[in-house]
Formats: structure tokens, C-alpha cells, sequence
């Protein structure tokens, strides 16, 4: 006979965990439900009856599903109360994202990864799980955010000081330092994922996207990837050849964040993301700063950007050194010290942005909107990739006209 256990707030797990707990029909789905319900301390996934909500109303598409926002009708489970013997809720009437995974095979991935992180201090807020009786796929209920990365650059670029720049970085590689800790690789990091809360402060968050539990990666790995699901201008050279992702194949896409936080443009967005690109990244060639924008920019951080960008992933730098840097250089920054190169470089970059004429900014704009129309053939919503070792027997006849590119 199964022993009964207690949760911390005092009620049984026979209230939800009970041997043939059944909520969606789905084992893998219940027991991660079940499973946070019994040990999870601060917060636990709940399962989440699609009619809670209303005013649902789309936001955007991306390469595993979609993202709407919805009113939570009935809002949350949040505690037992003992003398009304019945389920306290919060958040009744508030909105939230419902992220809708149409691949069946990411799924149950995706949710082992958000209760993996679940009880340690990462900003993205996953409440629940739901499922659309629709379609039959199942539904991530997350804080709502206000942009992505790039819609967020778009609209806030100009205003933007080191301190803001660094601030945002900072906080995107702790959120990197988290997950590698936790031995987590995101594996398909870009300004899209990158998700920013506006009210009452500009907090940023990496959503969990295409995360993936380290150990999943090595035991799925078999020699060599013949497709790789990503965006061609953010994933790693080794990556495109075929191996592994691994902590390192963040880092590299790190470097393009950075990229776009000082430019404003995504890598690449004025090429056709084919496989020549590929063959360009894993030849060295990287995203090109504007003449006009490398005053604003300091020396080291051009040079730290290319560290991340290495061929050799060894010689990127890692998440630790990453977060600890940014953060430094923000409360530097902030309390006003200029005390080393770095900081005296900054204060110069800044100084530079802010004195910018109004003709020259006018100059940049239309620069801007001149080199960063998006290329027809570019794609910034993910989708699979076929590596150099799935091209291995028709590279010669792409590059020779032959055969047609997959990659487009």
C-alpha cells in the first residue's frame, strides 16, 4: 500500500497524487503536475481547465506554436484553507500568455524543463498548464509580457544608455548562469525569446523556449545531428556542422544579444539564411558593426562580443564571467565611478551617443532603414536547419547549382 504524503501546507497527496491521478490523460503531463504538487515549496504548477479563460486574443506565432493572452476568469489555486475545507485562489481577473505547443514531440520536453527550474529564482512565471480542447494541444500558462527583445529595441533604442544596455545583459546572463547551473542549455537563444516587462521597471526574462535538460542532450546524441532546429544566424559553427548543443552554443548566441543591443539590427538580417550563410559562419565570418555606431561602442565590449562569436568554443567566455562583468559595470555605472579602462571607455561611448546631432541621427535612421530591411530569404522565426553532416552528400551539388538548397 502506498504511503500517503504531506506537502508543507498540510493537506495529503491523496487531495491530488494519488497512485492513478489522472487530470489531462497524459502520464508524462500528470506526473509533472503530480510531481510538483507534492514537493515544489513556493509555487506548484497547476492544471488549469481551458474554459478559466476568456478574451483570448493572439499575440504571435513561432516555430513550435503560438502565443495568445487571456483573462483568468476563476484564477489560480493558491492554497488550502483548513477551517473552509476548501481551495483558496489568486489572480482572479488577471491576464496572462498562454503559450500553445503544437509539436507533440516538445511537449512533455518543455514541461520537464519548467519544473526543473521551477523552484529557483528565475524570473519567467510558469502558473500552469492547460489544453485547448480544439486542437488538442497543450497550453503553458506564463506571465504576460509587454515585448520581445527586438520589438523592445525597436521602439526604445535612442533612450537607451550604457547603464540601461548593461542592465538588460546583465540580467539575461544570470539568467543563462541559472539554467547552466541547473544544467539546463537554452539551445536556441535569440532577441525573440528575450522576453521584457515594462511596468513598473523594465525586467527581462529568457523564455524556456527550446531548453533542453543537459543530460537529455548527451543520452539523444548520436554522432553526428543531421537537423538542428534553430535560427541559422544565432546557432553555433560547431552546431552547424553537426555536433551537439552544449552551454558553450549559448554563449555564442549571447553574442548575438549583444550585437543587437548596441546596433539595434539582427545578425544577418540583410542575408538569405541558406546554407552559403552557414558556410560563411563556420568560415569566421560575423555580423559587421556600422562605421557610423563604433564610437558608441567600447573597445572591449566589441572584443568581448567576438570572444563569445569564437570558433572554438573554449574560448568563449562563461555565463559566470558574463553576469558578474555586466553587473559590476551597471552598479559602476549607476553610483557614477569611473575607476578603470572599462568604465572610462563606457563614460566616452556614452558621451559620444548623447552627442549625437539630430542630422546624424536622422542620417543613422535612414541608415537603419536602409541595411536592416529584413532579406526575403531570412528567418527569425525557428525552424529546422539540415547541418553540414546532413548535407554531406549534396553540398557539392548546392554549391555547384545542381540541387536546390534545403535550407531555404
Amino acid at each position: 500500500m502506498a504511503k500517503t504524503k504531506y506537502c508543507r501546507a498540510g493537506h495529503s497527496s491523496e487531495d491530488f497524487a494519488y497512485p492513478d491521478f489522472k487530470i489531462c490523460g497524459n502520464a508524462n503531463v500528470d506526473k509533472i503536475i503530480q510531481e510538483s504538487q507534492i514537493n515544489d515549496i513556493y509555487e506548484k504548477l497547476q492544471w488549469i481547465p481551458y474554459d478559466n479563460f476568456q478574451n483570448i486574443e493572439h499575440i504571435a506565432d513561432g516555430g513550435h506554436g503560438s502565443v495568445h493572452s487571456a483573462k483568468l476568469k476563476n484564477g489560480i489555486k493558491r492554497k488550502w484553507n483548513f477551517i473552509l475545507k476548501d481551495w483558496e485562489y489568486h489572480l482572479v481577473g488577471s491576464i496572462f500568455a498562454l503559450k500553445e505547443i503544437k509539436d507533440s514531440r516538445y511537449d512533455v520536453e518543455f514541461l520537464k524543463v519548467v519544473k526543473t527550474i521551477y523552484n529557483f529564482d528565475f524570473p519567467a512565471n510558469y502558473h500552469g498548464i492547460s489544453k485547448n480542447p480544439s486542437t488538442q494541444n497543450y497550453i503553458i500558462v506564463m506571465d504576460l509580457f509587454d515585448y520581445d527583445l527586438h520589438n523592445f529595441l525597436i521602439k526604445k533604442f535612442w533612450d537607451l544608455e550604457w547603464i540601461s544596455k548593461t542592465r538588460m545583459l546583465s540580467s539575461i546572463a544570470e539568467d543563462l548562469r541559472i539554467l547552466h547551473t541547473e544544467n539546463l542549455v537554452h539551445c536556441g537563444l535569440h532577441s525573440g525569446n528575450i522576453l521584457t516587462y515594462t511596468k513598473p521597471n523594465t525586467i527581462l526574462t529568457i523564455d524556456l523556449d527550446l531548453c533542453k535538460l543537459e543530460t537529455d542532450l548527451i543520452l539523444n546524441f548520436n554522432n553526428k545531428n543531421d537537423k538542428i532546429y534553430g535560427l541559422i544566424p544565432y546557432i553555433p559553427p560547431e552546431v552547424l556542422r553537426g555536433n551537439k548543443f552544449t552551454k558553450k552554443g549559448d554563449i555564442y548566441s549571447f553574442g548575438g544579444i549583444m550585437y543587437e543591443i548596441v546596433t539595434a539590427q539582427r545578425p544577418f538580417a540583410d542575408q538569405a539564411h541558406d546554407t552559403y550563410l552557414m558556410i560563411d559562419i563556420c568560415n569566421g565570418v560575423r555580423p559587421k558593426v556600422p562605421d557610423s555606431m563604433l564610437n558608441w561602442i567600447p573597445e572591449w565590449y566589441l572584443d568581448l562580443m567576438y570572444r563569445c562569436w569564437s570558433d572554438d568554443p573554449f574560448e568563449r567566455p562563461s555565463t559566470y564571467e558574463l553576469s558578474n562583468l555586466f553587473l559590476d559595470v551597471s552598479d559602476k555605472l549607476y553610483g557614477n565611478i569611473v575607476d578603470n579602462n572599462v568604465m572610462r571607455q563606457l563614460k566616452i561611448a556614452d558621451e559620444n551617443q548623447k552627442n549625437t546631432s539630430k542630422s546624424q541621427k536622422q542620417e543613422l535612421l535612414e541608415l537603419f532603414s536602409h541595411s536592416s530591411k529584413i532579406h526575403p530569404q531570412s528567418y527569425y522565426i525557428g525552424r529546422y536547419i539540415h547541418t553540414f553532416h546532413g548535407l554531406r552528400d549534396l553540398l557539392e551539388e548546392i554549391k555547384s547549382g545542381k540541387s536546390s538548397d534545403p535550407n531555404l
